[in-house]
């Protein structure tokens, strides 16, 4: 059986004589949480366009659940089951939490003049809102309009959103970013619980966060993948070490 949901061959992108992405090879798994990082400028948000198809590549493949996706737009592939999110937000501020979700599953049937003639009156709009904010921890905020949450409640809402799309593939850009401590370990339990649902590739600084989600960690620099493994494997690997000067893992 394979096991892979998302697999990624050769994977290149140039612009001009700067390769962004260099040939990179990269799968996940069902059930997992793949860490890709590396330094600044290293590649791994264009690599995360590219999978998400906002960026074209030059060459290369990447197959959805044994679907080969590669040429198709980042709406449908958006649309077929590849949500990606935090860099890219959409959540509308005026509108409360459950307003947000509500106008997600929407989007999700492409259906989305309804919300504004039935909002209040679909009971089952609404119960599927509110079990999603349920998963997130913020049914007890549900009517709170989004720009007065909190920016860790936000950051729970922004995987809300994610979760009504009913995603085969999360891509969490950055999803610590500017959390503090109780925040990123409300976060970190929130994926561990999600990724049995929908696997997640996660690119994140925070090197505590990824060593306590991750099933396996990418490494990436200059636009190569060069080390692939599991946490301890990573924490040993010499060249790691190197890429991250000075860092202390």
């Amino acid at each position: 059986m394979n096991n892979k949901i998302l697999n990624i061959k050769n994977l290149s992108k140039s612009y001009g004589a700067f390769k962004v992405t260099d040939e990179i090879a990269i799968d996940l798994n069902f059930n997992e949480i793949h860490a890709l990082i590396g330094p600044n400028g290293a590649g791994k948000s264009t690599l995360i366009k590219q999978i998400s198809g906002s960026v074209r590549h030059d060459i290369g493949s990447i197959i959805l659940d044994q679907e080969d996706i590669t040429d198709l737009s980042d709406v449908e592939r958006a649309k077929i089951g590849i949500s990606r999110t935090f860099q890219v937000s959409s959540i509308i501020p005026s509108f409360s939490a459950i307003e947000n979700i509500i106008l997600s599953l929407l989007n999700r049937f492409n259906n989305t003049f309804q919300f504004f003639r039935n909002l209040k009156t679909n009971k089952g709009l609404d119960i599927k809102a509110k079990s999603i904010l349920k998963e997130i921890e913020l049914i007890e905020k549900y009517d709170v309009k989004a720009s007065q949450l909190s920016h860790g409640d936000r950051r729970k809402l922004e995987v809300g959103l994610a979760l009504a799309t009913n995603p085969k593939v999360f891509l969490f850009d950055e999803p610590m970013a500017g959390l503090d401590e109780n925040g990123t370990k409300i976060m970190i339990n929130l994926f561990k619980k999600i990724k049995s649902n929908t696997p997640i590739l996660l690119i994140e600084h925070d090197m505590d966060a990824v060593f306590a989600l991750a099933d396996r960690v990418s490494v990436i620099n200059y636009g190569k993948i060069v080390a692939t493994g599991t946490v301890e494997q990573i924490k040993s690997n010499d060249l790691v070490r190197d890429v991250y000067l000075g860092y202390e893992i």
